[in-house]
Order: structure tokens, then C-alpha cells, then sequence
């Protein structure tokens, strides 16, 4: 389990990462806005069409859905290439400026590759709710309208909130994850540059209602580079870890900040501005 060390902040008096916490809002709100757009407009146009195929026939039939599995295959490939790929840039742009390959490092390949078998994962969900409605259509009796109007309302983009809240989800945990995922390698790429130099991280939490109190309570934490924070009770490697559960990781907000022991480093722009 990993271990506090460093000074944390108690809430009392001027917040001394006040600038870094409005540059990660700042920066979490845009990309959070750009991936739930693309992920919306992929996967909206995915379910029309899978509701298309599985209302073909005479009759609903669920097992249409896995025919449409390689489409969103290749939608969350584009979200990957696209938006996803963009918000893990952010942090090594800042840092390093343009034209550092932080795509060809281990790390970010394997994070990518966490990403995508996460998001791939929805035809399941889909056929599962699918199967179910026909299920208890067919047990109530229901006629083949009924069945069909059954499907048509789970697949509906319009019909509820489940899709469109979804895609909100998905959106505000993937951006913050792929962005802290950014950070955090970069943090790393710094330490290798220079492994003379010592380098520590420090977890920064939000500070308002919507705020898990384990989070709240890691606010400040520090860990060398590498290491990994105690939250929870868990081990996250950065805000919004996939490794880490559900419960701590699914649209957290918190960010991170790089600083040399008993320093804090300013990272609102890549030059390193640092207040002692």
C-alpha cells in the first residue's frame, strides 16, 4: 500500500495550488465537451442502425446486434485516434511543446489499449437489453408490434436519458482519465530525462460538493514518480486509473501536479514557472 509523505494542505488560509486547479477545470471541461460530442454522434448513429438491423425481419431479433459489433469497432478506433488521443496530448503539449512523441511510449500504447477494450464493451450491454425486453415480451404475450416497440425504445436515442446520460458519463471519465494518464507519463518522460533529479506528484482534488470524500481526503498526498497514491483504501497511479475501482475512478475530477520535495511547481503554462 502506498504511503503519505510530504506536507498536505488543511484547508486552511489561500489554497497554493489555486492556479493549478483552475488550469486542470479549464482544460477537463474542453476536452470533456469535444469527447462527449464525438462519442454522442458515434454512438447515436451505432444504435439507430443497430435498431434498424434487429426490427429487419418479421420478428426482433437481438442476435443482429453482434453483426454491428465491427461498426463500433471502428467508431471507438476513430474516438481513440481522435478526441481521446487529443486529451492525452494535452499534458506532454504543455510540457514538452509540439512534436514529442508521447504516442510511441509504452505506457500510452497500454493505456490506449485499456481505453478501447473498455469502450468496445457496449454491443454487450446493448444485446443483453435487447434479449431481456424480447424475453418478456414474448412471456406477457405480446404481439409482434408490441415486441418491436419494446426494441425500438431501448435502442431510441430520444426516448430516455439512459444514452444521452451515458455518453456524459463516458465522456467526463474518459477525458479525465486520458488527460491525468498524459500527465502522469509526462511527469514520467521528465524523470527520465534527468534521473539525478528527484521528482514527487501531488494529487489535487476539486473542492466542492461533488467531491468524493476519499478524494477530498488525498488532496495534497504526495508519492515520487512512479508511486502509486492511497485513495480509498486503493491504489491509483493518477486521478481516473482504470486499474483503480468503479467507485473511485468512474468521472472523478482531480488532477495532478509535479514538484521537486518541499517544492510547488506551477503548471498552468510548459514553462515550468515554480514559487518557492
Amino acid at each position: 500500500m502506498a504511503t503519505v509523505t510530504g506536507q498536505e494542505w488543511d484547508g486552511k488560509g489561500p489554497d497554493p495550488w489555486l492556479t493549478e486547479r483552475l488550469a486542470a477545470v479549464a482544460d477537463f471541461a474542453q476536452a470533456e465537451r469535444e469527447i462527449r460530442d464525438a462519442f454522442w454522434a458515434s454512438l447515436s448513429g451505432w444504435l439507430v442502425e443497430t435498431g434498424r438491423a434487429v426490427l429487419r425481419g418479421d420478428r426482433p431479433n437481438p442476435d443482429a446486434v453482434w453483426a454491428r459489433v465491427p461498426a463500433w469497432g471502428e467508431a471507438v478506433d476513430a474516438l481513440l485516434r481522435g478526441r481521446i488521443f487529443d486529451a492525452i496530448g494535452i499534458a506532454f503539449r504543455r510540457i514538452f511543446g509540439d512534436g514529442y512523441r508521447w504516442d510511441q511510449r509504452a505506457s500510452m500504447v497500454a493505456y490506449l489499449a485499456q481505453v478501447r477494450n473498455r469502450l468496445v464493451r457496449i454491443p454487450e450491454e446493448v444485446f443483453d437489453l435487447v434479449a431481456r425486453e424480447v424475453s418478456v415480451g414474448v412471456n406477457l404475450g405480446e404481439s409482434i408490434p408490441e415486441l418491436r416497440a419494446r426494441i425500438d425504445m431501448i435502442l431510441s436515442t430520444t426516448g430516455s436519458e439512459r444514452w444521452p446520460n451515458r455518453a456524459t458519463v463516458v465522456a467526463r471519465t474518459e477525458a479525465i482519465g486520458a488527460m491525468n494518464a498524459g500527465r502522469a507519463d509526462a511527469f514520467r518522460a521528465i524523470g527520465e530525462q534527468d534521473p539525478d533529479l528527484e521528482f514527487e506528484q501531488i494529487w489535487l482534488s476539486t473542492d466542492d460538493d461533488r467531491t468524493r470524500e476519499t478524494h477530498r481526503l488525498a488532496d495534497g498526498q504526495r508519492q515520487p514518480l512512479g508511486h502509486p497514491f492511497n485513495v480509498g483504501g486503493f491504489d491509483l497511479m493518477f486521478p481516473g486509473d482504470p486499474t483503480g475501482p468503479p467507485q473511485e475512478t468512474i468521472q472523478c475530477r482531480c488532477s495532478l501536479l509535479l514538484v521537486e520535495p518541499g517544492e510547488s511547481t506551477d503548471l498552468s503554462n510548459r514553462q515550468f514557472r515554480r514559487r518557492r
